[in-house]
């Protein structure tokens, strides 16, 4: 089972949704990854985009694949962030990004099947 972040605010948009997360100071994900610099792992925030997508933009289908992921900045503990999450229904692709401090951590495409 997927642990999915305190949503602190939700804002629709014209093709999505935009979430203020508070990410954990204690999350389970962060053992191990790493132990002197904790940091958010890529697949956490990649499997967070797809849960939060399907529970706020309502779309079904099986994952499929990545596409044009980038992890540009670490998320820590304790962190706010935003995570803009757009679908488009012709396409069944889900483009997220999150940011802190308005600078862009990561982004991406995750693409779905029928």
């Amino acid at each position: 089972m997927i642990v999915v972040p305190e949503i602190c605010s939700s804002e629709r948009t014209a093709h999505g949704v935009r979430l203020q997360l508070k990410v954990p100071v204690d999350l389970a994900y962060f053992e191990g990854h790493f132990r002197d610099c904790p940091l958010l792992p890529g697949v956490v925030q990649i499997s967070w985009a797809i849960e939060l997508g399907r529970k706020h933009l309502s779309f079904s289908g099986t994952f499929r694949a990545l596409s044009a992921v980038k992890f540009t900045r670490v998320i820590m503990p304790g962190s706010t962030v935003t995570l803009a999450l757009d679908y488009a229904s012709d396409k069944r692709q889900l483009d997220f990004a999150y940011e802190l401090d308005g600078r862009t951590c990561s982004n991406g495409t995750a693409l779905f099947d029928a």
